[in-house]
């Protein structure tokens, strides 16, 4: 897996609903990361406060968004114009879209979008808003050299994908699914003697 700048994070997910759903995620803005970089930073670092390397693969991703929102609180710097559930978590949910497979095909919707029709759930929501967090907060506070293999390791047990591709792109490479359902109508009788 090779990290570029412009890292898209593609996750894959079970849903009650709607059945395999992808979520296409597009990091954040060098301003946005230096506007929140102490948030992120501290984020960063809880989830490599644990000397076990099962920690940042199987549970660090589940705590990022929790932390963040309590570092945040304590800081007095969560709600508001310019908190970070405003200018951090909404520019996160903006870059993220839902790819849905319907009738028509494949279909990318806005994330929020996606929750409000009941696409995700409100576990699927927290879940994968914390898999986002964690992924920004790797993806802008990690050395270089150290982003591949931190991903990587979560990225495996999570099905993840680290794509250069926008989410129309990557969507456009979805396997076209064919749910061949029963008509309700019987097949006609050949009148045509063999």
């Amino acid at each position: 897996m090779k990290i570029d700048r412009n890292l898209n994070l593609v996750m894959p997910i079970q849903t009650a609903k709607n059945g395999v759903v992808y979520i296409h995620s597009v990091s954040i803005s060098r301003a946005v990361f230096e506007q929140f970089y102490l948030e992120l930073g501290k984020v960063f670092s809880q989830c490599f406060d644990s000397v076990n390397q099962a920690h940042l693969v199987l549970s660090a991703p589940q705590l990022a968004y929790p932390a963040l929102k309590s570092i945040a609180t304590k800081a007095g710097n969560w709600d508001g114009t310019g908190g970070v559930k405003f200018g951090l978590v909404n520019e996160i949910i903006r870059l993220t879209n839902v790819l849905v497979s319907g009738e028509k095909g494949w279909e990318s919707i806005p994330f929020d979008t996606a929750v409000k029709r009941g696409v995700l759930d409100e576990d699927d929501e927290a879940e994968l808003l914390s898999s986002l967090v964690f992924f920004i907060a790797i993806s802008k506070v990690a050395p270089k050299d150290l982003k591949n293999s931190f991903l990587e390791m979560a990225g495996a047990l999570r099905n993840w994908v680290l794509s250069s591709l926008d989410a129309t792109g990557y969507m456009n490479g979805l396997p076209t699914l064919n749910k061949k359902e029963p008509t309700g109508k019987k097949a006609k009788e050949s009148s045509v003697i063999s």
